[in-house]
């Protein structure tokens, strides 16, 4: 049996965290991908995992979302 490596199950619980908060500020996917300059598609891809996300962009969605970083890591060991 393969375990599930622990870094991709740290990254998909901040994703589902970063996601939780867009949905319930109504935020559309949309909205947040014209506020960062890239396409729907792109973030879309950010959201799902399958488009690494760097610490920079991480920023950049915190700060739209108005997440305090720490929040996503510390709502990440809760979760």
């Amino acid at each position: 049996m393969i375990l599930p490596n622990p870094i991709d199950l740290r990254i998909s619980s901040i994703l589902n965290v970063i996601k939780r908060s867009r949905v319930s500020q109504g935020i559309s996917q949309y909205e947040t991908s014209s506020r960062l300059n890239v396409s729907q598609n792109t973030y879309f891809k950010i959201e799902k995992g399958k488009t690494k996300l760097d610490v920079y962009r991480l920023i950049q969605i915190a700060n739209i979302l108005q997440i305090d970083l720490q929040e996503l890591f510390i709502e990440e060991l809760v979760h």
